[in-house]
């Protein structure tokens, strides 16, 4: 099962792609989270790779079509007895569906309403048509690469972050609007978009540069570098201050280099100092190993950690150690490999129930809010 930290907390969401991540935040921390899927096939997330498995995970699926009277009012009740309803369809739609938030309110007066969508609900772009990548590619983060052609093309290993960053600034307001919703009695609007949430991962950069304080560039660097190792691995070395440098230069013996390199990582030190200081540094790196490395980093008290280029990340011994991924038999009968939560919960271990087939919890649903 997921954590139990929002038992009790009744979410009804309509969305599709990236916007099921915020449900699927909730999800994970024990919200009850009902999944409205337009019939015949479902949410198209369902055919997008992996996304499915994690982003619907937890969450229990109602077939119902918005294109019909019935199913409008079938919904509605559906969110009279909900605390959240999450809209992430493309903006301004919900209204021609008869969700949009007056409607919404008018049936729960103290509904916490949440529309995602890829550039929020006003401004110049809001009804451009988009995918994920286009909340990076905006931001700056997804900066195109220039081919052998000479032609412009999306960065090989960029991860995104729109997707996933939105899942997590609607799920703080969410739950930030429930409490002002109890305090009050009165209904609660959140507007999340992908673009904004991509951009807010860049807010230190944006606030350093924006005022003044230059760049967040470390490529100049020497103490605060990566450098490879024995094992055609990578560390990256942070002793930006003296006391692990110090340590640093004792651990490995190497205490000809503390004085050189007290200054090297200011201003005025000389690009040809930096060099030399470097590539003694670059040999020294390679008389250990990766996991060597990360022991005297750990045993000397120096600012360091491991690097990895790819999914040999899970089988670091810290990672492994932290339980993030679990395997999960699902609908269809395969097995599979997920990633779980990055929060830890004392005295629970997380163990979501899998995505639910296409309107699996349809009948048993609607019986129970017919009983009501």
């Amino acid at each position: 099962m997921s954590y139990d930290l929002l038992e009790g907390l009744r979410v009804v969401e309509l969305t599709m792609f990236s916007p099921d991540t915020v449900g699927g935040n909730l999800a994970d921390l024990g919200a009850d989270v009902t999944k409205i899927e337009e019939p015949p096939y479902g949410t198209p997330t369902r055919h997008a790779g992996a996304l499915h498995y994690r982003w619907n995970r937890g969450k229990k699926s109602v077939m119902l079509t918005l294109k019909e009277e019935d199913g409008r009012a079938q919904v509605l009740d559906l969110i009279r007895t909900a605390d959240v309803f999450i809209y992430g369809l493309r903006a301004g739609s919900a209204k021609r569906f008869g969700v949009d938030y007056d409607a919404v309110r008018a049936v729960k007066s103290d509904i916490v309403y949440c529309a995602v969508s890829g550039f929020g609900q006003d401004g110049l772009y809001r009804d451009l048509a988009t995918h994920g990548y286009a909340f990076d590619a905006l931001a700056g983060l997804a900066r195109p690469v220039i081919d052998d052609h000479g032609l412009p093309v999306t960065p090989d290993g960029h991860t995104l972050v729109g997707i996933e960053a939105e899942g997590l600034f609607g799920a703080l307001g969410i739950l930030a609007a429930v409490r002002k919703a109890e305090r009050t009695g009165e209904s609660q609007y959140i507007d999340v978009s992908g673009v904004d949430s991509a951009l807010a991962f860049r807010a230190t950069e944006l606030d350093m540069r924006g005022n003044g304080f230059g760049d967040m560039s470390m490529a100049g660097y020497v103490r605060y570098q990566f450098y490879p190792t024995q094992d055609d691995e990578f560390v990256i070395l942070m002793a930006l201050e003296d006391k692990f440098w110090k340590n640093f230069c004792n651990a490995t013996e190497r205490p000809d280099l503390y004085e050189p390199g007290l200054g090297i990582d200011k201003p005025t030190s000389s690009a040809e100092e930096k060099a030399k200081l470097r590539r003694a540094l670059a040999d020294l790196f390679q008389t250990r190993t990766r996991s060597e490395w990360t022991e005297l980093f750990v045993t000397h008290n120096v600012a360091g950690a491991p690097a990895y280029r790819d999914l040999d990340v899970l089988e670091d011994p810290h990672i492994a150690a932290r339980d993030l991924t679990y395997d999960q038999v699902q609908a269809d009968g395969r097995s599979m490999h997920l990633f779980g939560s990055a929060i830890k919960v004392a005295g629970q271990k997380f163990n979501p129930d899998r995505p639910p087939g296409p309107g699996e919890h349809t009948d048993e649903i609607l019986k129970q809010g017919a009983t009501k």
